[in-house]
């Protein structure tokens, strides 16, 4: 093993790598599943739901992630009264129990930092599936309202399923670019992967070292992640014929 590469920068390194990972899974399950409720509601809701859901989409994934990151971080917090800004968003028992799991100094930055990622690949998601459900043969949704099936059972059983399998390998892509903007937490103060790569350089002045072991790590997250979304993708194909004409 490398001089640089000392058992305590390797602790670290282990530390913010589980908490990317643990960052990584919770925002891809909660993007996707606000990226799956605007499209629903874009595509087969009530015109009085179509419109806000058009409108977050469009703001969630147009603002880049960074900012979204620093504004529910710092701005947020600022538009509370200052005596209750302790207690709302820094001393409570949600916020300590969440320190208290990861082991993050200030919990309330990653629960901002994870809600922002949540927003901004759930925008991107949301488009992804909509295309997905685009391709799914109207007959289909069709058929199933005219056996009896209301509009949200139809929607629920038939257009979702088929838009998501049709619009897996683009959610996929999406997905492991989530993880790879984990790394921007660091900006407040999350100690992830990539704030640890960061504090190593500035004690050690080894960039070039720490940034190719970072380039490493977060490749090799990415091919693991690769891998198990690929799995995901073939069971949900499982028994039909693949199809790959989503044009995004």
């Amino acid at each position: 093993m490398p001089s640089w590469l000392t058992p305590d920068v390797v602790d670290r390194l282990i530390d913010g790598t589980a908490l990317t990972v643990a960052i990584t899974v919770a925002t891809c399950l909660s993007s996707f599943l606000v990226g799956l409720g605007l499209a629903s509601a874009r595509m087969v809701g009530p015109t009085w739901l179509r419109r806000p859901a058009v409108a977050a989409i469009e703001v969630f994934r147009n603002v880049p992630a960074l900012i979204q990151i620093i504004f529910f971080a710092f701005a947020v917090p600022n538009v509370v009264p200052f005596e209750q800004r302790r207690t709302l968003f820094f001393d409570n028992p949600v916020v300590d129990g969440l320190g208290a799991i990861s082991g993050v100094p200030i919990p309330y930055y990653l629960a901002a930092a994870a809600l922002a990622l949540t927003l901004n690949t759930g925008g991107h998601l949301a488009e992804l599936i909509r295309a997905g459900m685009q391709t799914v043969p109207v007959e289909q949704f069709e058929a199933a309202r005219s056996l009896g099936a209301s509009r949200l059972s139809a929607t629920r059983t038939v257009l979702i399923p088929g838009g998501v399998r049709a619009g897996f390998p683009a959610i996929s892509t999406r997905l492991v670019h989530n993880m790879k903007n984990t790394a921007l937490v660091s900006f407040v103060a999350v100690p992830d992967l990539f704030q640890v790569i960061q504090g190593s350089v500035t004690k050690t002045f080894r960039a070039t070292e720490f940034l190719l072991l970072a380039a490493l790590l977060y490749l090799a997250l990415s091919a693991v992640m690769t891998f198990g979304l690929g799995r995901i993708e073939s069971w949900l194909w499982r028994g039909r014929s693949i199809r790959r004409d989503v044009g995004v």
